[in-house]
């Protein structure tokens, strides 16, 4: 449940890296690539605006420079402290612009199937960017080039369309599992997907995504994603 109101908001919040220090691996990997769909969610956002691109490109940028070094150096602090800060400008990004389809289809695989918030989302942001980026490539080639998967020179057509591959990549660097990997039944998944589906569109969150999917088309994408964990 989301759960909204000025009782539920402090007053100021500490926001410091060193309390991250200590975090294993799969944790800064799952986080981080959270924090990145958080950001490039919020910047392809429909509801996407002035103040939430600034705070969504901020956040994409670090993160493009810092998430492996965190990952495979866990006491470099300037990477630790590049992180918290990206997640930071991304929360800032997300809760101003919305998040979109990735976040929509992850929480039901979160419900169903007790995969970690952040790795559900890195399961699913590859083949859903892929699946969207037609619709909004300027603002994906953007992205592209700020994290770093694009050269900054690159055409959008191109820095666009070589995104989801960059993000393909990136999940087999940090060993990102696919729900095979993590234990999710064939048979289980394939009886819940309808009902995923369901809750993916009732959540709202995919009618900000740049192409708005039809539950139908929510159906096929994790079908899509549990075949591709296969090959």
């Amino acid at each position: 449940m989301l759960c909204m109101g000025l009782a539920y908001q402090p007053m100021g919040a500490v926001v410091d890296y060193e309390l991250t220090m200590s975090m294993p691996y799969r944790l800064t990997a799952d986080t981080g690539i959270d924090a990145m769909c958080h950001a490039l969610e919020a910047y392809v956002s429909k509801k996407a605006n002035l103040f939430s691109d600034a705070q969504a490109l901020a956040a994409l940028g670090a993160i493009g420079e810092h998430l492996v070094t965190a990952c495979e150096d866990p006491e470099n602090h300037k990477a630790r402290e590049g992180m918290m800060m990206a997640s930071t400008s991304a929360g800032l990004a997300f809760s101003n612009a919305s998040v979109t389809l990735v976040h929509g289809m992850s929480r039901p695989i979160g419900a169903h199937f007790h995969v970690p918030h952040g790795m559900s989302n890195a399961m699913l942001v590859p083949a859903i960017t892929e699946w969207s980026v037609e619709h909004a490539v300027e603002r994906y080639a953007t992205a592209a080039r700020v994290l770093g998967f694009a050269a900054p020179d690159a055409g959008d057509e191109d820095a666009a369309s070589g995104l989801a591959a960059k993000l393909y990549a990136l999940n087999a660097h940090l060993s990102v599992p696919t729900l095979q990997e993590f234990g999710v039944e064939q048979e289980l998944f394939d009886s819940s997907v309808a009902d995923m589906s369901v809750e993916a569109i009732g959540s709202g969150s995919p009618a900000n995504n740049p192409r708005v999917p039809t539950e139908g088309d929510v159906e096929e994408l994790y079908k899509s994603i549990w075949a591709a964990g296969q090959l």
